[in-house]
C-alpha cells in the first residue's frame, strides 16, 4: 500500500514541515554525491584502459622468436581491444555525469522556486509552534493563579486579599481562553496548508526517486553491456 504524505508528518512540536523540507533539499545532496561516485568509477575505467593500453605496448615489445611469437600478436590485439572497450565505457559515464549534473542544476533550481512556494506554511509553522508555547505558558499561569485563589480562601485570608487574587485568577483565565481560541484558528490554517504541502514534497519526492531509478538503472547498463563485451574478448582464448 503506497505511502500517503498527508496521513504522516504530524508529529511533536509539529515539526513535519521542516522534515519534509530537510528531505528534499537532502536530495539534491544525494544527486551530487551520485554524480561523483560515476566520476570516480568513471576515473577507474579510464586508468583501466590506460593500463591496458600499457600493457598492450608490452606485449609489442616481447621476444618474436620461437612458436608462441603469434601469440603475442593476439594478445597485444586482444589487449588493445580491452583498453577500447574501457575507454568506451568511461565516454558513456561522462555523458551519464552530464545528465546528472544538469539535473542536479535543475533541481536546485525547482527548490529554490518550492522555498517561496513554501513560505506560506513556514509561516504558519512557526505561527503554531508559538502559539502552542503562549498557550501552554498560559494554561500554566491559570493553574497558578487558580491554586493561589483557592489557597487563600481555604486560608480564610483577607476580602483585600481574596478580591485582588480572584482579579489575577480572572485575567489569567481570559488569557487561556483568548489563546485556546487563537490555537483553534491557528491550528485549522495549519492542517489546510500542512495537507497541500504534504501533496506537494511528495511528488517532488517520487520524481526524485524515479529519475535516481532511472540514473542507476542506466549506470548498471553501461556495466553491463561493458562487461559483456569484454567477455567477447575474453573468450577469444577460449576458441
Amino acid at each position: 500500500m503506497p505511502v500517503d504524505f498527508r496521513d504522516c508528518f504530524w508529529g511533536e512540536g509539529n515539526n513535519g514541515f521542516d522534515v519534509l523540507y530537510r528531505n528534499m533539499k537532502y536530495g539534491y545532496v544525494v544527486t551530487k554525491d551520485l554524480a561523483e561516485f560515476f566520476k570516480e568509477r568513471s576515473v577507474i575505467e579510464e586508468t583501466n584502459s590506460k593500463l591496458l593500453s600499457k600493457l598492450a605496448k608490452h606485449a609489442s615489445n616481447c621476444c618474436s622468436q620461437g612458436s608462441f611469437a603469434p601469440l603475442w600478436a593476439i594478445l597485444k590485439t586482444s589487449t588493445e581491444k580491452l583498453a577500447t572497450l574501457h575507454m568506451q565505457m568511461v565516454q558513456r559515464f561522462q555523458e551519464l555525469i552530464k545528465d546528472v549534473i544538469k539535473y542536479s542544476e535543475d533541481q536546485h533550481k525547482r527548490h529554490k522556486i518550492c522555498k517561496e512556494e513554501e513560505s506560506g506554511t513556514s509561516d504558519v509553522v512557526q505561527n503554531i509552534q508559538q502559539t502552542t508555547i503562549s498557550l501552554q505558558k498560559a494554561k500554566e499561569a491559570f493553574n497558578a493563579r487558580s491554586i493561589e485563589y483557592e489557597k487563600l480562601k481555604r486560608e480564610n485570608a483577607s476580602q483585600k486579599e481574596l478580591e485582588k487574587a480572584e482579579v489575577k485568577c480572572k485575567k489569567a483565565c481570559e488569557d487561556y481562553k483568548s489563546y485556546i481560541e487563537k490555537y483553534s484558528l491557528v491550528r485549522e490554517d495549519f492542517e489546510k496548508k500542512m495537507m497541500v504541502s504534504c501533496e506537494h514534497f511528495q511528488n517532488i519526492e517520487e520524481a526524485h526517486i524515479k529519475q535516481i531509478k532511472i540514473f542507476l538503472s542506466n549506470y548498471a547498463h553501461v556495466l553491463e553491456s561493458g562487461h559483456a563485451l569484454i567477455g567477447q574478448v575474453s573468450m577469444v582464448w577460449i576458441s
